[in-house]
Formats: C-alpha cells, structure tokens, sequence
C-alpha cells in the first residue's frame, strides 16, 4: 500500500503536510511508533520504508527547529517512508516540523485529536496484509520471523503459544516448538503481560499492548488474545535484568503508555522455565484485575510484586466475590442506614488504632464507654470478636472490599 491509500481514507481523516510526487506511491513495509522525550536517536526503531508515528512529545517550543531537525535527519538516514505527526499534544503539527520535513524530503502527514494511532496502525496493517477494502503489494503478506514478533498482533504461532498456556501445565517438547515457532528461548526467565485498553473494545488491546512493549531489536516478544479478549504477551527477560530491575524499568514505555492508548495491565513474576507459563499467566490475570479494580478510568500497570498489601491483595479479587464477602462478614453493617453506618465508621477508626479505646474515643470525640457501647453492637451484628486477631483480619478485609 501507498501514502496516498492512506489520505484517501474518511475513517482516519488525515491531513498531508508536505510531500510530492513518487514520495506518496512508495511502498509502506509496516509502521512503527516513537516518541523520543530524551532526544535519543529515534532511528533506533524505524526500518526502511516503513510509516513511522509520533506523538511530538519530543518537541520542544522553545528549541523546536533544532530538535525537530536531528529527528527528521534521523528518519531520513534509517530509510523511514513517511512521517505521521499527531496533533493531540501541542493542538497542531509545529511549522517547525513541517519546514524540516520539507528539507530532509521526509512525507509528512497530521494525525488529528480523534484518530487514535491504533487505528492507523491495525488500517496499515490489514491493507497490507490485502484484506477486504485494501491492496497489497507485490511483495506484502503476513510477517514472517522477527517481523511477526516486532508486529505481533494475529501471529497464527503466537496464538498457538497462547492456546498451551491457558490449557494448562503442557508437555514440554510442545513448549519448546511454540517456543521456537515465536521467535522466543527455550529457557526462561519469561514474564506474562496481560492488558485491556481503557473504555474501548477489547478487540483493540492486541496492538495497543504491541505499541507499548515496543521491543528493541534483540529483545522479541509474543503477543496474542486470550479468549475472554484480552492482549497477552510472553516476554523472555534477561536474567540479569531480571534481578537487577524492577518491570517499571524493563518495559518503561508500557508504564508510561501514549495517551492515545491507555492500558489495564498486569505483569506476571518470572516464570524460570517454560512449564511456569501457565502459572505466570494466573498471575498476570490476577494483577489486571486488580489495576482495572484501583484505577477503574485511567491507566494503570500493576505486577505481582505489588500487591504487598492486603488492599493490594483484595483488589484483584472478582467484583461479585468480594460483594459476598462483605455481606457474610459485615452482616447488618453491610447493608447501610443511618446507625449502621455510624458502627462501620467506629469499626474503621477502632482498627486504625489498632484496638485501642482511648485513642479510637479521641479521634471519634466520643466517651471511652461509648466506644466500648459501640464495639461491642459491632461484635454482636457481626458475630466477631474484636479481641481475637483472625476475627479483626475478617473485619478489615470485609471493610476493603467495597
């Protein structure tokens, strides 16, 4: 597929910059994404002929021309077809931009507000892999080797990857083939990466977690769907790395995702060998639900490694279970009214406090015999025993899961 395919397309509403005559019917070889916020080389990513999007997060008003030179000069030396600039960040693509462009002979193409770049990349995609309502070049299809794990999404080896971790512990020579059918070591450490995107349609969660684990080159992964629709990911994690990092600072840019992609995810821990898969990708399930349960409207990435905490720990539990749990455990008190809701806030306070009256009396402005009133109501709505640690540890997890 060509530039000009693009521009023709009402669905993406694109704009062109600049760009001239056999510049917008080259061949497209695929598209990449990269935001370069501390002026590294951004030719690290792009190949020849390939579509390239950016956010401008690199772009600075001040010093514009300067750094939008050194990144245009950089497309141009790695061989990068076009350029597609989104608007969202400084509300237009800068002149600054457009004029370095225009030097380099570098296509350049605005992206509004409202065209996500998923969709641009799943459109380059699909037309040149010719399906309906596209064409394919000559020499397009579906990626093979290193291509299908740098594109990933709706690789047949990584959906067969996929297919064994959820069954279950599987055979290993099983393993090792998918292993290997992916691209991927037959030896771990491997973490698991599970993700949603925010408010949208699962079905879009493939490329969006393929964009935000952008590998660099040496460093493949695997990305498929599981059947509920969600994206998931087998990344192979040097064990150095491994020991010395934390997943933040493995995969900073699934952290830290464009805006135009936020994710719901979950990081397994390290599974050592293949056979720890299944077990990994539990994990990883696990850690999504609790970063869609503490940030319902907004990105979050959350990993096995943090939930340290009780809260933590409870988040990732099903909705509809954690309901039962505060209705059996709260009894009366989970059901509100005006003095009920009162003995929930004096249960707060009094285990805040660890148990203790007089401090639970202060913080409430209350009599030390009304607390003792008070706790002891809660113990006999509930059926619990404040003094007993087990029954405390009931009650506290009851009132987090709300």
């Amino acid at each position: 597929m060509h530039v000009h395919d693009l521009l023709q397309l009402d669905s993406l509403d694109l704009t062109l910059l600049w760009g001239e005559g056999p510049a917008l019917t080259r061949d497209i070889s695929g598209v990449t994404t990269t935001d370069t916020t501390d002026h590294e080389d951004p030719a690290r990513g792009p190949r020849p002929g390939e579509l390239v999007l950016s956010g401008l997060e690199w772009w600075p008003p001040g010093d514009g021309r300067v750094q939008a030179d050194r990144f245009v000069s950089a497309l141009h030396s790695a061989g990068a077809t076009v350029l597609l600039a989104g608007e969202e960040t400084h509300g237009k693509v800068p002149d600054d931009l457009v004029e370095s462009c225009r030097a380099h002979g570098v296509v350049l193409v605005a992206v509004p507000a409202h065209t996500t770049f998923r969709a641009v990349m799943e459109t380059v995609q699909q037309r040149r892999r010719g399906d309906p309502g596209g064409r394919a070049t000559g020499h397009d299809g579906p990626p093979e080797g290193a291509d299908a794990i740098r594109q990933a999404a709706g690789c047949p080896a990584a959906d067969g990857l996929v297919a064994l971790a959820v069954a279950g512990p599987a055979d290993g020579a099983a393993l090792d083939a998918a292993l290997r059918d992916c691209g991927l070591p037959p030896s771990g450490p491997y973490r698991v990466v599970v993700a949603t995107t925010v408010g949208e349609e699962r079905g879009q969660a493939v490329s969006a977690l393929t964009e935000a684990l952008r590998p660099s080159p040496g460093e493949p992964f695997a990305a498929g769907r599981l059947p509920g629709g969600e994206a998931v990911a087998f990344v192979p994690v040097d064990p150095d790395a491994e020991r010395r990092l934390s997943p933040a600072e493995l995969w900073p840019t699934l952290y830290a995702p464009h805006p135009q992609i936020p994710l719901h995810a979950g990081v397994s821990g390290p599974a050592c060998a293949p056979e720890g898969l299944n077990s990994a990708l539990g994990q990883a399930c696990y850690a999504l639900a609790a970063a869609r349960a503490q940030a319902p409207d907004r990105a979050r990435v959350t990993a096995v490694e943090d939930l340290s905490t009780l809260g933590a720990l409870l988040a990732g539990v099903p909705a509809e279970v954690r309901a039962a749990f505060r209705s059996r455990v709260l009894g009366p008190l989970a059901r509100g009214g005006g003095s009920h809701r009162m003995l929930v806030e004096t249960l707060e306070v009094f285990l805040a406090h660890h148990g203790s009256w007089s401090r639970t009396a202060a913080a409430l402005r209350l009599h030390v015999n009304s607390v003792h009133y008070r706790v002891q109501r809660i113990e006999s709505l509930t059926g619990r025993d404040l003094s007993r640690l087990e029954h405390k540890l009931d009650l506290q997890a009851a009132l987090l899961c709300r």
